[in-house]
């Protein structure tokens, strides 16, 4: 078969020339080698290049990777932590009230200063018997004058005078004056004048006297007909009648006072009265 000297062969034209022979498989084969010698025969002597729908498509470039965003990690939350409940407190107890410190023949006891000075001026007049430390008399004694018991007493003690007791006496004491600053007394005190008992003293009996300065204990009652006073330190069981009393923050009394030396007639001044 010859070839065609012109290059721009139409292949539409070619296709409609040989319409009628389009049946015939081995005619279509050999019109298509035909074809692609025309082609190459016209691209050898014009140089052109393949036409551009014959060459193969350029593979598509796959896009640029964009770059990976560095994301910051989520920091975790941490678990809370529980607190331990907090275990309610005990209710606080009330401290028992302290009870008053008794110290005996101690040089902060003013009942015991006070009774050296006076046994001092009565030593000075010459009419003060002396019963010393280490000496102990079983039996009552009596004194015209004054009397300073230094030692130990078991018995009654009456004496004209004053008497400060500073040793140990058990049984009644009468004197005009009675000082007390000992660690324990067992018997009544009767004065025509002041009892006063002294810091960590306790008596056990009444008293009685004009006037009465407890700082020490008494387990008794208090018959004073003048002014009583019941020191901060000082404890009374039992019921107290004088003119006037005064307790003192601290003091512990139980029973009752009365004012029957006071001079007012309660049942005249509560009465009732007719007001025109």
């Amino acid at each position: 078969m010859g070839t065609f000297d012109d290059a721009n062969v139409d292949k539409d034209l070619l296709s409609q020339i040989f319409a009628d022979e389009g049946d015939d498989a081995e005619t279509d084969a050999l019109l298509d080698e035909m074809l692609k010698d025309v082609e190459r025969e016209a691209s050898r002597r014009s140089g052109e290049e393949i036409p551009a729908a014959v060459q193969e498509e350029p593979a598509a470039e796959a896009p640029a990777e964009e770059p990976a965003v560095e994301t910051e990690p989520v920091a975790q939350e941490e678990p809370a932590v529980q607190m331990p409940a907090e275990e309610p407190k005990p209710e606080k107890e009330e401290a028992p009230t302290a009870m008053p410190a008794f110290e005996t023949n101690t040089e902060n006891d003013p009942i015991l200063k006070e009774a050296k000075q006076i046994m001092d001026e009565e030593r000075k007049g010459g009419t003060i018997t002396t019963i010393t430390a280490g000496t102990t008399i079983k039996g009552g004694i009596s004194s015209d004058g004054s009397l300073e018991v230094m030692g130990v007493i078991t018995g009654d003690v009456e004496c004209q005078g004053k008497v400060a007791i500073v040793g140990t006496v058990t049984g009644n004491v009468i004197a005009s004056e009675i000082y007390v600053s000992s660690k324990r007394l067992e018997g009544g005190l009767s004065s025509e004048g002041a009892v006063k008992i002294g810091v960590g003293t306790i008596v056990i009996g009444d008293v009685d006297g004009t006037s009465a300065y407890i700082a020490g204990a008494v387990k008794g009652d208090i018959d004073v007909n003048g002014h009583v006073i019941v020191d901060s330190t000082a404890i009374v069981q039992g019921n107290i009648k004088a003119k006037s009393i005064q307790v003192n923050n601290g003091a512990v009394v139980d029973g009752y006072c009365s004012l029957n030396y006071a001079g007012v007639n309660l049942e005249d001044f509560f009465a009732e009265t007719n007001i025109n």
